[in-house]
């Protein structure tokens, strides 16, 4: 069944009510926003692990819907395709086939778009088959079975695609527990690894296998114009115990993965403690306006860094974003995206294990102002349920869904998709207009 919230509550730093045309000009801000809450279509394994993990896509190129993306739990297999249209209704559909029956129930924790294809890469690295592609316009998942299976742990745990190599067709970055895979052309027969030379330039990218199942199994990795030489693979490697976490960079050739450096975790206060969570979490965007793709780092409980790019490995953070009272899981999920159409990405951070109004876990997301980023003390602005419970795990995952109304569009807007187990939640009018067709 589908159901919609006529709104849901975007709670600023104070309680004010507050009306104007631009949300940056205000220190507080609680206005009602339209959203609309997606729940689990029929036949779904479980509707409450639906959303635990979502996957913005871009929207159909023959304009069969405004927007669509995937949805999957995490703790059982589940899968399902959601169109949205042009007035913002969803429709979903329950995925099926003898690809996700060879799971044997395994989730699918791990999933990428590959551009410009209208297709997506799915991971479920606890399986026996563990990576598959999906035709969005079939709603059709296929084995994807490399040449030379990899023999190492909990392959498919992340994911990524994009053209690194030059070609013309997509690359897929596949990673599991001790590894890092790139498919040259999105072939089965191009698996390339980094050697065993650049394994050691860069710090190591093994996963303890003590880490909880959640951040074994999905792991953060994503591809941009870091560096500001090309497309690079920055691929998180939290840490356990005394190991902190790191972030490396891999270029990728047609003939090799080389490592292209690293980021150490910042020290915590007291020295005693261990950043543990560095690398947990990655998102690419353009925060302070400038052209160049800036990283976000999530290093739960502890805190979000900002590096500015062109970023150099081994830099520091340009910026410290600090949990706000009453976080649990701040920095878990992490996404990029221009709200307001004005100069600078917003940086949105989920705490699924936020207590908000005295309900533990409840969860929530807050947005910071990127060109503000540098100097922000408090979020720009405080999304949660309005119907919130306890562990409900609001903002487990996020990500920027294109909403294309009225097709062709060149740039279209970009809107908050927010994840919980039990729900998804897509947001229309946080900025100044609302994109949809009423």
């Amino acid at each position: 069944m589908w159901s919609a919230l006529k709104y849901l509550v975007a709670l600023g730093t104070a309680g004010a009510l507050v009306a104007g045309c631009d949300w940056r000009d205000f220190d507080t801000l609680q206005n009602q926003v339209p959203v609309q809450r997606v729940d689990a279509p029929s036949g779904f394994s479980s509707s409450n692990d639906f959303a635990s993990s979502v996957l913005p896509l871009t929207p159909p190129t023959d304009g069969s819907a405004a927007a669509w993306f995937l949805a999957s739990g995490t703790e059982n297999l589940g899968l399902a395709l959601v169109k949205v249209d042009a007035a913002g209704h969803p429709s979903g559909q329950t995925i099926s086939g003898p690809a996700l029956d060879s799971l044997f129930g395994d989730p699918i924790t791990a999933m990428a778009e590959i551009p410009g294809a209208e297709t997506a890469l799915l991971g479920a690295p606890t399986a026996p088959n563990s990576l598959l592609t999906i035709d969005l316009a079939t709603a059709t998942p296929s084995a994807f079975t490399p040449a030379s299976p990899p023999s190492e742990g909990l392959f498919g745990n992340g994911l990524a695609a994009g053209k690194l190599t030059g070609g013309a067709s997509p690359d897929f970055v596949v990673t599991s527990l001790t590894s890092i895979h790139v498919f040259v052309g999105g072939a089965t027969t191009g698996d390339l690894t980094p050697s065993a030379a650049d394994l050691a330039a860069c710090p190591p990218i093994a996963l303890s296998a003590q880490l909880t199942s959640n951040l074994k199994a999905s792991r953060a990795v994503v591809i941009g114009n870091l560096l500001g030489s090309g497309p690079v693979v920055a691929l998180g490697t939290p840490g356990l115990g005394m190991t902190a976490g790191t972030v490396s960079f891999f270029t990728v050739t047609a003939s090799a993965v080389t490592c292209a450096g690293s980021l150490a975790a910042p020290a915590l206060t007291p020295a005693t403690t261990t950043n543990v969570g560095f690398g947990g979490a990655l998102a690419v965007g353009d925060f302070d306006g400038d052209g160049a793709a800036d990283l976000l780092v999530g290093a739960s409980p502890n805190a979000v860094y900002l590096y500015k790019g062109p970023l150099a490995p081994g830099a520091t953070p340009t910026a410290t974003i600090s949990p706000p009272d009453g976080s649990g899981e701040f920095g878990s999920a992490l996404a990029a995206m221009n709200i307001d159409g004005m100069k600078g990405d917003e940086a949105l951070i989920g705490d699924p294990g936020a207590t908000v109004n005295d309900q533990t876990g409840a969860g929530r997301v807050t947005i910071y102002t990127g060109p503000k980023l540098a100097t922000m003390l408090a979020p720009t602005s405080v999304l949660t349920d309005h119907d919130l419970s306890a562990g409900e795990q609001y903002g487990g995952s996020i990500g920027a869904l294109s909403f294309c109304a009225v097709a062709p569009c060149a740039t279209p807007p970009r809107l908050p998709l927010v994840g919980a187990p039990s729900h998804a939640f897509l947001y229309f009018t946080l900025g100044p207009t609302d994109p949809r067709a009423m």
